[in-house]
């Protein structure tokens, strides 16, 4: 009986801490995320386009040819 008390307090301790650190700043709005104005700037929107053209052109490059090791076979059993 006495060995189920720390990790059951460990474990209210450990949400009411969640409670109190991200739940409850986040139902009243004060959570530390950014807001809705600074998603749509036009500064996250030019890095985002960029990042897309990047990951396209990187799509469309062939992979490169697989080498051979020089060296002897490594097998792991």
């Amino acid at each position: 009986m006495t060995g189920i008390w720390l990790p059951l307090a460990a474990t209210v301790l450990a949400t009411a801490l969640t409670w109190w650190c991200c739940v409850r700043p986040m139902a009243k709005n004060r959570s530390c995320h950014g807001t809705q104005a600074d998603a749509d700037g036009p500064g996250l929107r030019e890095e985002l386009r960029r990042a897309r053209e990047e990951v396209q052109r990187l799509r469309e490059q062939p992979t490169p040819p697989a080498t051979s090791a020089k060296g002897p076979e490594i097998l792991d059993r």
